[in-house]
Parts: structure tokens; C-alpha cells; sequence
């Protein structure tokens, strides 16, 4: 190595040694995952709530839950408990339901936090929810429907004892749920928002009691620690008798031992040993068969256009996963790129000055401009969307191309 070389290389090494400490020493992006586990201090986690139980409950065991509710009240033999559920959607089995409504029945208490109910639960209780800002924004047709989506109501408790004057108001890791519907003739109201929906209701089951809140963001870390809305979370679990806690971490969006496709064999001894066994006779059967051998030279056919086949199976292969959320990530990012070619500007806030320039530059009126964009906004914090949202957002997009004038 000659000396002149020497030098380039010691360049290149203190350059990739700095560019590898500046990435160590970056400040790490908020992670905004809606996770609601109690290992997780993140702004959707609820280790704040998991650790104030003890205050909230004192004396009382608290036992976490990582199996599904068949699983957890058949090994917890507990005379009395609390079960207490937080996520963003709770959905579980008919055989799931009937051992919780059993276990309500004898005179324990269910804590149930969610934004969607889903299945044989909200079947039997004829729950629904709706989100409180898009329901304004149907209401609405002028300028004011747009920014209804970022201006929350409060939300507050009906019992006066527990009410406050002015309200719980939240701004961030909220999204305002409401029911659309529940049984009437079981259910007790005991919240609503500052507009009069309905967001927290209790229900009798035979000697127990059933809680049900659309609102889990007001459980969540973010707005736990929050100074004006640190009680509302103690105050809601305040109606669950003092006994025993069960705190589900099973209904989580991303609980790992629920989402391995193994776990029915390494939970079984005899498949498990057998998995084993056939991962050894693979990699024996490699290495002995891994000699040279002589084979046919294929015959190499001429290369095909196959873009249509694979815009094909691409295709097919979205629609068999119902992966709204991604398809929609891909077109928005799509979307934004040629909104930096075709219009020279940046896309990284979606302010007035913003939404005003495309507005000139397209020959679109502001209010739909505005929409498009805060739409994009709305599904950028989405863990994942519906069908009927992703066709929203391709027919919101096709119609800027239509009118586009540039």
C-alpha cells in the first residue's frame, strides 16, 4: 500500500467513523405505534397507567394477562377480579365471550377500552362506534369541515361527583371516538364529549358489571402524564370494585407470541421435537447432497416482457392480503413525487402557504386542495385503514389529476 493511498483511506475511514457517529447521536424519531402494552413508554403505550395500578388498587394483586380470555380465567382461579382490556380494537371468539360474560356473571368486573368492537362481542351487545370528526365533517360543507378534523371536543363524566367543570381536552394521540349504536335497554351512560356523543357506558351482567369506553387514547402514556388530564384515567377505573387486576397484554396490536405463525407447535412437546427433527434432516440432507454434480445444460429461452404478468401478480398479490394501509402508503408517497416535479415545491408541512401555491399552480380550488392534503395526514397516522378509505383517498387523488390544469 503506497503512502498516497494511505491517506485516501484514512479520509474515507474518519468520514465513515463521523457519518456513524452522527447517526448514534441523532436524536430517534417519536414512535407513534399504537401500542397500548405496558412495556412500551412510547406516546401510545400505558406503562404510566400499568404503574399507578398499584395506588389505584392498593393491596390488590395485579396479574397479566398474555393468553386469551378462555386461557386467563380458566388458569386464575380468583374469587373476585378486575379484568381490564386496553387497545385500539378488541375482537375475540364466540368461546372467548362466553367465559367473559361467565365471569362477569359471578359478580366480577370487566374494563373494556377500545376505538372499534368487532365480531361476536359487539354483535351480542350491539355496539358500534363511529369517529366523532368524520361524523362533523359530514355535517359540515363549508371551510369549517376540514379543520373539524384537528379540533377535538372534551370529553367529561356524567356522574357529577366525577365531572369536571371544564372538561378533558384533548389535542394530540386522540381520536375522539363515539358510539353509533349500543343495547339501550342494558347500557347506563357514564360519559360523553363536550357535543353531547356518547364515549363511555357500563352494562349489568347477572351480580357483575361490564365498562365499555371508545376512548382508549385517554389511557395512553401521552395522556396519562398529562398535568389537566392525569385523573381522567383514575376516575374512569374508579367505578371497578377494589379487587384483584387482570391486565391483558394478549389484545395487542403488537403482541409477537400472538402474531407467530409457529406457536401452536412450539406450545406442543411432540410437534415441537418433531419441527426439530425435520430442521436436522434438512440440514444433513445439504450437506450431503451438496456435492458436485454434472447435470443437463438447460436450455436458456430469450428473455419475455413479462411487465404485464408482474403488474399482474402484484396486483393479485394486494388483493389477497388486504393490505389497505400499505397501497395507500405507496400512492400517497407516489403522489407527493410528483407534486415536487411537476410543481417545484417542498412537501413537508401541509400549511396555508402550502395548500395555497398548489391551489395556484393547479387551478384547484383551496378547499379541495386542503382536503386532499389533511386526508393524507389523517392516514399517515393510521396503523391500518379500510377499503372504503382507500378508495376515498384514489378517488380524492384521480380527481386533482382531472382538474389539474398543469
Amino acid at each position: 500500500m503506497t503512502k498516497g493511498n494511505r491517506k485516501y483511506i484514512i479520509v474515507l475511514a474518519l468520514c465513515f467513523i463521523g457519518l456513524i457517529t452522527i447517526q448514534l447521536l441523532a436524536p430517534k424519531p417519536i414512535n407513534w405505534n399504537l401500542s397500548y402494552s405496558k412495556k412500551d413508554k412510547i406516546p401510545y403505550g400505558t406503562s404510566a397507567l400499568y404503574n399507578v395500578l398499584p395506588d389505584l388498587f392498593p393491596g390488590q394483586q395485579i396479574t397479566d394477562a398474555s393468553m386469551p380470555v378462555y386461557n386467563t380465567l380458566t388458569e386464575n382461579n380468583t374469587a373476585a377480579a378486575n379484568y381490564i382490556v386496553i387497545n385500539a380494537l378488541f375482537q375475540v371468539d364466540s368461546l372467548d365471550m362466553r367465559n367473559l360474560f361467565n365471569f362477569v356473571e359471578k359478580g366480577n368486573s370487566a374494563f373494556i377500552a377500545a376505538n372499534d368492537f368487532e365480531g361476536v362481542f359487539a354483535d351480542s351487545l350491539k355496539l358500534g362506534t363511529t369517529d366523532f370528526n368524520d361524523l362533523n365533517l359530514k355535517k359540515k360543507k363549508d371551510n369549517s369541515a376540514v379543520s373539524a378534523i384537528y379540533n377535538y371536543p372534551g370529553i367529561n363524566f356524567i356522574n357529577p361527583a366525577l365531572k369536571n367543570n371544564d372538561g378533558y381536552q384533548y389535542t394530540k394521540c386522540f381520536d375522539n371516538v363515539c358510539f353509533s349504536s349500543f343495547d339501550t335497554s342494558k347500557a347506563t351512560v357514564l360519559g360523553n364529549n363536550t357535543s353531547g356523543r356518547i364515549n363511555f357506558i357500563s352494562m349489568k351482567i347477572g351480580k357483575g358489571t361490564i365498562y365499555i369506553s371508545t376512548v382508549p387514547e385517554a389511557f395512553c402514556n401521552y395522556n396519562v402524564v398529562h398535568e389537566k388530564n392525569q385523573d381522567y384515567a383514575s376516575k374512569a377505573l374508579s367505578y371497578l370494585p377494589l379487587q384483584p387486576i387482570i391486565w391483558d397484554e394478549y389484545y395487542k396490536a403488537n403482541n409477537k407470541v400472538r402474531e407467530s405463525i409457529l406457536r401452536v407447535i412450539f406450545n406442543n412437546p411432540a410437534l415441537s421435537m418433531a419441527y426439530y427433527i425435520l430442521l436436522f434432516a434438512l440440514i444433513c440432507f445439504m450437506v450431503f447432497a451438496a456435492k458436485r454434480k454434472q447435470r443437463i445444460i438447460p436450455v436458456i429461452e430469450p428473455l419475455q416482457n413479462t411487465t404485464l404478468q408482474f403488474v399482474d401478480i402484484v396486483g393479485s398479490l394486494y388483493y389477497q392480503t388486504r393490505d389497505h394501509k400499505n397501497i395507500a402508503d405507496k400512492k400517497i408517497i407516489y403522489f407527493l413525487e410528483y407534486i415536487r416535479t411537476a410543481f417545484q415545491v417542498k412537501t413537508n408541512v401541509y400549511d396555508d402557504v402550502f395548500i395555497r401555491r398548489i391551489s395556484d399552480l393547479s387551478g384547484i380550488d383551496d378547499q379541495q386542495v386542503k382536503e386532499l392534503f389533511y386526508y393524507f395526514s389523517e392516514i399517515g397516522i393510521k396503523q391500518t385503514i379500510t377499503q372504503q378509505e382507500l378508495i376515498r383517498l384514489n378517488k380524492m387523488i384521480g380527481a386533482f389529476h382531472k382538474l389539474n390544469k398543469r
